[in-house]
């Protein structure tokens, strides 16, 4: 089921999706964003200074629109979400092809029908036509033919708490999904261990199976940075290093990221992850190194340096990263004895290879809105640990400068080797340099979010939030069903 999510711009289309993924089941849905906006799921984090800062607006080509139709045509999870930009263009008539209903979402009533009528003319079937607004009560007008209410509130960092539209909409996509239905995804063929988000997530505890509004039990998994020390050793114990390591479903970046680097550290070899834009495992890689660079194949690295950490800010320099790219990758050599601060839109595998290839003293992904996590450390006690910034480097100036900038002024590489290329790069680093200075402060001191110096106390809080995801009519039905659900028969892989 390919569902596109529309209506004007300011709609609250981008904030929508992220309360319908905070309830759907993690096993079975995949989101598409259909709009080069600068937007991800961290988009919608508390500290929106922040995210505003990083977000950064593309542009709609050919390729991106051919790039994200295939994307959509590969999925194979029975939910796919996909976020459209709030124009009713040729670019969006031609996503809307691929998909095979929709919802609309708009505070003007007039918008509301013409896109009602967009989509409907292009064949797909309505799931939801909703009024959005800020203020006022939430209502449901009718079910049929298709949900028609009145969503409020939909502000960004902000989820709605027992909300009867979405809770209705989840149970409608869920059921026309035929979520049910469940067929064993193995191949037959791999020898080996696989690593699946859910399995994992409910294995380490951070995962629930709850009930829909319509009383249909799904799974979900929701990640703490705490879990980070735990996959560690569940790795450790668990994993059959020699034998190839397939990873699927996972989204979050530091889980991802955390997994690789476990599994490399105890020796791991051929490990992939699953990519659902090209439908293939992509191999982790031990990338190599050279120094004083600063650009490969559609790569830039931005280098920010003092005495203890290097901040590496990593921006692709094509409308979409190839594995043809990939291939070609090579990383700036850096001082390993320092601790390595990595953030930048890329591939989630890419960022797992990138981590994975450096042994600094900690490495930390960064999360707009939330801030660096610890996914790798000489000390185990740091893994997980959240922090707001980098000691000694003023980052969100970096990120408002870069915001404001335009690629051509950011550092750039001269490959020639001769004297005049060799005069162009020495003016190149010292421009480089002064400009990297003025982010540089020794007052900046950074604080700790969160430390992992009470696992069990996490789960029980992240036990509660899945909680809070459930229905009142839901927690009737699952009291009648307790028994059944207190301890719910889990299948594991080999991990």
């Amino acid at each position: 089921m390919k569902v596109v999510f529309c209506g004007p711009p300011h709609s609250g289309k981008s904030v929508f999706i992220a309360n319908l993924i905070n309830k759907l089941p993690t096993d079975a849905y995949t989101i598409i964003r259909a709009c080069p906006d600068g937007e991800g799921n961290w988009s919608n984090n508390k500290n929106q200074k922040e995210t505003s800062i990083v977000r950064k607006k593309g542009k709609f080509t050919k390729s991106f629109i051919e790039d994200t139709c295939k994307a959509i045509d590969n999925q194979t999870n029975k939910i796919v979400l996909v976020d459209v930009g709030g124009i009713m263009s040729k670019e969006n008539e031609e996503v809307f092809k691929h998909c095979d209903s929709f919802v609309v979402l708009s505070s003007d009533e007039k918008k509301k029908e013409e896109w009602l009528k967009f989509g409907q003319e292009l064949g797909l079937e309505c799931l939801g036509s909703l009024d959005s607004s800020l203020e006022g009560q939430e209502e449901i007008y009718s079910r049929q033919p298709y949900l028609q209410g009145k969503i409020v509130g939909l502000e960004r960092g902000e989820f709605l708490k027992n909300s009867q539209v979405i809770n209705a909409i989840i149970s409608d996509i869920v059921k026309k999904s035929r979520y049910e239905e469940k067929s064993e995804k193995k191949d037959t063929n791999f020898i080996g261990t696989m690593i699946d988000d859910t399995e994992l997530g409910f294995d380490l505890g951070y995962g629930k199976e709850i009930l829909t509004e319509d009383g249909t039990p799904i799974k979900q998994v929701k990640w703490s940075e705490e879990a980070l020390p735990e996959i560690y050793k569940n790795i450790k114990e668990k994993v059959n290093i020699k034998q190839p390591i397939r990873i699927n479903g996972i989204r979050a970046n530091f889980v991802l990221c955390g997994i690789c680097k476990a599994l490399k550290k105890n020796g791991a070899q051929a490990i992939s992850i699953y990519d659902a834009r090209t439908k293939q495992y992509i191999p982790i890689k031990s990338l190599s190194k050279k120094k004083r660079l600063k650009q490969t194949e559609g790569l830039l690295y931005n280098i920010i340096e003092n005495k203890e950490n290097i901040f590496m800010d990593i921006d692709v320099t094509k409308e979409q990263y190839s594995l043809e790219d990939y291939d070609q990758c090579i990383l700036p050599q850096i001082k390993e004895n320092k601790n390595l601060y990595l953030s930048g839109r890329i591939p989630l595998w890419l960022l797992a290879s990138i981590s994975s290839s450096y042994d600094s003293n900690k490495i930390f992904t960064f999360q707009p809105g939330k801030g660096f996590t610890c996914i790798s450390s000489i000390d185990a006690k740091e893994l997980g640990t959240i922090v707001d910034g980098i000691d000694g480097i003023d980052i969100n100036k970096y990120f408002e400068d870069k915001k404001n900038k335009s690629k051509e002024q950011l550092p750039v590489v001269m490959e020639k080797q001769g004297i005049l290329s060799k005069i162009k790069r020495w003016f190149a680093d010292f421009k480089e340099n002064r400009e990297n200075a003025k982010y540089l402060d020794n007052t900046i001191k950074v604080n700790t979010v969160t430390q992992t110096d009470s696992v069990s106390q996490s789960k029980r809080t992240f036990q509660k939030e899945l909680q809070k995801g459930v229905t009142e009519q839901s927690k009737i039905k699952e009291e009648k069903l307790s028994s059944d659900l207190s301890s719910p028969t889990i299948s594991r892989t080999d991990i």
